[in-house]
């Protein structure tokens, strides 16, 4: 049997095998340092409509494509330069007006394709190259800076498998539903039972892989335990799984947790058909959850230490459809939101008079996006990890 590590990742088998260790394999996790800096990938799931996101103010073209899905501009919370917030992202405009929030406007990648599947490997491995999909970004990102020391870099919250993001050729990411729900229990035959789960893989570097997946677990455990021992700041959260998840996240970079990358989702963007008022709540769901991750980080001093971007996969077409809804398109907007980052619009909104196949055209490649991040903000080799050089977006 040749087991495959990105399979088992994204399969999400590594923490169930990983949890039968005995804590002989236990490594305690170190404090993080002061200035150390953490990234939050929020991934929008589906093709967030970008359109009605950050919405055009003035544009006769916005009301002709659009007579059903509109946002009237009396209701636009305006920024500058002819675009704002839709209603429902309300809760963003502190960040705004903190100048912590950033728009990145027109991002994209050259021959977008409007596979979900595809388009999210293409944004998760950062390579337009089939071949070079078998690592993510931030993955090669955490292979590079590995310290071998059985910390946690990187934590998923979702339900789902494991981000393509955030698999590397040696780094372990766990992936876990709720930090809450993360116990690891020991037990006199726990080292049987791994070897028996890896079966012909004995021998190989796979067993290594899990046990090191074991080691990993086991920290995570013990740390995220003190970490959410009370619901210290909780009821300044909406209720939604996205903002709680994000309260656990502020309570692990308030205690120190050595992880610098968390990862979570917010699904149901693959508005076909209705999309107004279910795209409306889904924004506010974002927005009303990343502005109490902020205020929380400002409050107790972290909003510096923390960077969130928010992205999909690709936006929808500029013209509605049928149905009151909007079908795959191209480029869409980034939001970065963090109290060290250059906040503002950047980049010019796509124009509505020059469309390519009823797509907005992109102006900055999503690895544009990614290259700032890796070199400003996490202080890594975005060239090396990118395999190219790409120029960097001023929001850090």
């Amino acid at each position: 049997m040749d087991i495959d590590r990105r399979t088992l990742l994204k399969a999400g088998l590594v923490l169930p095998m990983a949890a039968t260790i005995p804590s002989l394999f236990a490594r305690a996790a170190w404090a993080a340092e002061p200035g150390d800096r953490v990234l939050v990938l929020l991934q929008l799931e589906g093709g967030n409509d970008g359109l009605n996101t950050i919405v055009p103010v003035g544009h006769d073209a916005y009301h002709r494509l659009r007579p059903g899905l509109r946002i009237a501009e009396d209701q636009v919370i305006d920024l500058k330069d002819g675009v704002g917030l839709a209603p429902s992202l309300a809760g963003l405009r502190p960040l705004w007006d903190d100048g912590a929030l950033a728009v990145v406007q027109g991002v994209g990648y050259p021959e977008p394709n409007r596979s979900h599947f595809t388009s999210t490997d293409i944004w998760h491995s950062a390579s337009l190259d089939p071949s070079r999909r078998n690592t993510g970004w931030i993955g090669r990102m955490l292979d590079e800076e590995s310290r071998g020391d059985g910390a946690v870099p990187g934590l998923q919250l979702d339900p789902g498998p494991l981000s393509l993001a955030l698999v590397g050729e040696k780094t372990v990411v766990p992936s876990v539903r709720d930090a809450r729900d993360f116990k690891v229990r020991g037990g006199d035959n726990a080292v049987a039972r791994l070897e028996a789960a890896a079966g012909d893989a004995k021998g190989t570097d796979t067993l290594g892989f899990l046990r090191e997946s074991a080691r990993q677990a086991y920290s995570l455990s013990d740390s995220l335990e003190r970490a959410l021992d009370a619901d210290r700041g909780r009821a300044g959260y909406p209720g939604s799984p996205l903002a709680q998840r994000l309260w656990q996240i502020a309570r692990m970079v308030e205690s120190g947790l050595p992880t610098r990358i968390y990862a979570v989702k917010l699904s149901g963007f693959d508005t076909h058909s209705l999309q107004k008022d279910a795209h409306a709540q889904l924004l506010r769901f974002l927005g009303d959850a990343v502005g109490a991750f902020y205020a929380d980080l400002k409050k107790h001093g972290l909003d510096k230490r923390v960077l969130l971007v928010s992205y999909s996969e690709f936006g929808r077409r500029a013209k509605e459809n049928r149905s009151l809804g909007t079908d795959h398109g191209a480029a869409a907007p980034v939001l970065v939101a963090g109290g060290a980052i250059r906040g503002g619009l950047h980049g010019a909104h796509p124009s509505l008079d020059d469309l390519q196949a009823g797509d907005l055209k992109h102006h900055t490649d999503f690895r544009q996006v990614y290259a700032t991040i890796l070199d400003r903000w996490l202080r890594a080799d975005s060239e090396s990890i990118l395999g190219a050089k790409f120029k960097g977006v001023p929001f850090v």
